[in-house]
């Protein structure tokens, strides 16, 4: 469900689908191409006023990247000389996302991304503060072999990203399996935090009419400020075992479900609104 190839290659599945009227659980193709192409998402939270950092896109069809004298860079970024993120505009996993420190070594870091994918690259400002993340679905949901419907979209457990010595971006579980160590349940003592993070997936939700879970990145500024990254549109639904969890399904046991739970009540849940709508 990645696609193949071309520019918006993880809409190819939902397409075909939808060409041949087989139902499916996922997002549909217009939400699959925003939510994978991260400006597209990110221009689309600015209109929802939600926070997101701020950021401009390049490719090489503009003529090199030259920040001093780019007129939507110095609009965007104003004084402010970094450090920056550096990242491919499509694509999971965190790969070729870099730090750029110095405004000087910008123009070197996106064409090294450009030349590797041939697709626009994201350059946004550096949040050096704690990273979290928060799955969301639809409110049909699965506890204990019961099926219920709430009011609007379910939020699973707010999780939070522990760097390592040295780390500045969390590394994907493709390099380093997420572990407890990794990633942690955000207690009861930060109900504020908690409850920021839960009514920013919902927003989410309602806000792009999603159908099917994503679980957005969220990362704080010095002040605390939560700013969302980004939302992925294919998060990890593999079935914990051993010591290696999955940042979606970490907190179930909060909300009495089990991992058959989960993937039932995704099941239903789309069956519901298909049947209804």
């Amino acid at each position: 469900t990645g696609g193949v190839q071309g520019y918006s290659p993880v809409t190819h599945t939902p397409s075909t689908l939808e060409m041949l009227g087989i139902p499916y659980v996922g997002h549909n193709p217009l939400n699959s191409t925003i939510l994978d192409n991260k400006h597209l998402f990110k221009y689309e939270l600015q209109a929802l006023g939600i926070n997101t950092a701020p950021f401009i896109t390049w490719n090489a069809s503009q003529g090199m990247l030259k920040p001093r004298t780019h007129a939507r860079f110095n609009e965007v970024f104003g004084d402010y000389s970094g450090p920056f993120v550096v990242k491919p505009v499509s694509g999971r996993a965190s790969l070729l996302v870099s730090v750029v420190k110095k405004l000087d070594d910008l123009t070197a870091a996106a064409t090294d991304v450009y030349r590797a994918t041939n697709n626009t690259v994201v350059v946004e400002m550096f949040l050096p503060g704690r990273e979290f993340c928060v799955a969301v679905c639809g409110g049909l949901i699965c506890s204990q072999g019961q099926l219920t419907k709430i009011s609007g979209p379910f939020a699973f457990s707010p999780v939070e990203r522990s760097f390592e010595p040295g780390e500045e971006i969390f590394t994907s579980m493709d390099k380093k399996a997420i572990t407890a160590e990794r990633a942690h349940l955000i207690g009861d003592n930060d109900t504020l935090l908690r409850q920021q993070l839960l009514n920013l997936a919902r927003k989410i939700y309602s806000g792009f009419s999603l159908n099917s879970i994503v679980r957005a990145d969220v990362r704080a500024d010095t002040d605390g400020t939560l700013y969302v990254l980004e939302a992925n549109p294919k998060p990890d639904l593999k079935r914990p075992e051993n010591d290696v969890i999955s940042l979606v399904t970490i907190g179930l046991k909060e909300h009495n479900m089990s991992y058959n739970d989960l993937i039932y009540g995704m099941l239903a849940d789309r069956l519901d609104y298909m049947l209804t709508y």
